[in-house]
């Protein structure tokens, strides 16, 4: 289901309907002046999203020339011109989109471009970036060589960057309101004050919470130009995944605000919403349904729905989803499960979770017979982790999803799970399926009974083995030799 969800998304960004700069088309010229490229197909291509699509195509006549050329314009961004796998550049395209580009393809960074304004100013921006890394490097390796010393080598690495950011300064003055001048601002960090007049043990967090209140600052949201160039959707994965805490309230609420700083743009704000909510749904770490979950039941599943522009079926297809997690949540209260034993007797979920002098964790654990999964982790779970843990305060609520009771005890005798708690609804009165997904068996919730929360869910054997190891021995020792050290 998830990778149906994934490749959707995928198919809603990539098809876009397009926002042109104007209505007087595009002409890129390319002359291509070195030998053997005559009748070359060469394509423009464009990013979106941090990924790469094609445009157009072009076939070289036999002197090397050939044209982009349409009555539409293309949207503004970065467009890569491509010859193969081995020979292709960058070309921006603003405003004005006349562009006449000289190239010699065995020297793709000496590309002379010529026409457009900003075009030209890209162009000299990458030209002037090369030489400066080529100083950079130069400088470091004297340092490397002790050809000069440290001190020197901070200095002149100090006049290279001030270079740089002259160099971008007077590029921005002189396109201003322009396309280039927005990607520029765009590539440069927010700086962070110092706060010098902080103690040293809040000046860091400080800093950092000021970094993460204006990471965008120098980028506009609602700029759909931005999606067209390859650093800005590699700086929202950065800024989720490196940046913040993996924990899915913080990643929710940095969700809701670049969305919302997205929303004044129809394009911005169908991207960044699909591209949040894909963050969720493609996370291998558990406990990120939390994350897609709160943002499909604000953005895709409200009344008004605000994503408007998703597919109404699979708009169904994700409330199925959410219906399976909503109550499950790691972080959640465990939901009651009232059920019955072999003889019929009420056996519930928080006759366990409640004794806590007894049971400091138990695991709800759903299974079926017939699942080859659940034949394969059943005796593991038994032989190897609730036989070293159970003495400990380790339980399992082990609830048989079907109602075939000959084929429930046959396995609850063939894996000798009688010192379980063996339970099963065959009323249908529990509504277990509701509470804990049980769709896909074997299901794995870990309860902590201190909370009654769910701590772990949908964890393999050896994961819940080292979070038992970790709860009920580990920590345990660490805190009676903390505790002897005082005495």
């Amino acid at each position: 289901m998830m990778k149906k969800f994934f490749t959707c998304i995928l198919l809603a960004l990539a098809s876009f309907s397009s926002f042109a700069a104007d209505s007087k088309g595009y002409n890129i010229k390319l002359n291509v002046t070195n030998p053997g490229m005559q009748n070359q197909k060469v394509y423009l291509a464009f990013y979106f999203n941090g990924k790469t699509y094609s445009k157009d195509t072009t076939t070289l006549n036999n002197k090397g020339v050939g044209a982009f050329t349409k009555k539409t314009a293309l949207d503004q961004g970065i467009y890569i011109v491509y010859f193969d796998a081995n020979k292709f550049f960058d070309v921006l395209v603003g405003a004005d989109q006349n562009i006449e580009l000289k190239i010699d393809t065995t020297k793709l960074d000496k590309v002379v471009v010529s026409g457009a304004k900003e075009s030209v100013g890209f162009q000299n921006l990458v030209n002037f970036m090369g030489t400066q890394r080529e100083k950079s490097k130069e400088v470091a390796l004297k340092f490397k060589d002790k050809k000069i010393d440290s001190t020197t080598n901070a200095k002149r690495q100090d006049e290279i960057a001030a270079e740089v950011e002259q160099f971008q300064k007077k590029l921005m003055d002189d396109n201003k309101g322009l396309w280039l001048e927005a990607f520029i601002k765009g590539t440069i960090p927010v700086e962070v004050p110092t706060m010098d007049e902080l103690p040293d043990s809040t000046r860091a967090y400080s800093r950092y919470m000021y970094k993460k209140k204006h990471y965008f600052d120098n980028v506009n949201l609602s700029d759909a130009r931005f999606l067209r160039c390859p650093y800005f959707p590699s700086n929202v994965d950065a800024y989720m995944k490196n940046f913040l805490l993996q924990h899915p309230d913080t990643l929710y609420e940095a969700a809701v605000q670049l969305i919302e700083k997205s929303r004044f743009n129809k394009e911005t704000f169908q991207t960044m919403c699909s591209k949040m909510i894909n963050y969720g749904l493609t996370s291998n770490q558990m406990g990120m349904d939390a994350l897609w979950c709160k943002l499909a039941q604000k953005y895709y599943l409200g009344n008004p729905r605000q994503a408007t522009w998703a597919d109404s079926a699979w708009v169904e297809d994700l409330r199925k989803e959410v219906k399976k997690v909503r109550y499950n949540l790691v972080g959640m209260e465990a939901r009651d499960l009232r059920m019955k034993d072999a003889e019929g007797k009420p056996s519930n979920l928080s006759d366990l979770t409640r004794n806590k002098d007894k049971n400091k964790f138990v695991l709800a654990y759903f299974f079926e017979p017939t699942c080859g999964h659940c034949r394969k982790t059943t005796p593991i779970l038994h032989d190897s982790v609730y036989s070293k843990y159970h003495d400990l305060g380790f339980e399992v609520f082990c609830v048989y999803t079907q109602t075939d009771k000959a084929e429930w005890q046959e396995f609850v005798e063939k894996h000798k799970l009688q010192d379980w708690v063996n339970v099963w609804d065959p009323d249908r009165e529990s509504y277990f399926w509701e509470f804990y997904d049980a769709s896909v068996t074997p299901g794995i919730y870990l309860i902590e009974s201190k909370t009654g929360k769910i701590i772990a869910k949908k964890i393999d054997m050896p994961t819940l083995g080292m979070i038992l190891e970790e709860e009920l021995i580990k920590r345990p020792e660490a805190e009676a030799k903390k505790a002897a050290g005082k005495k």
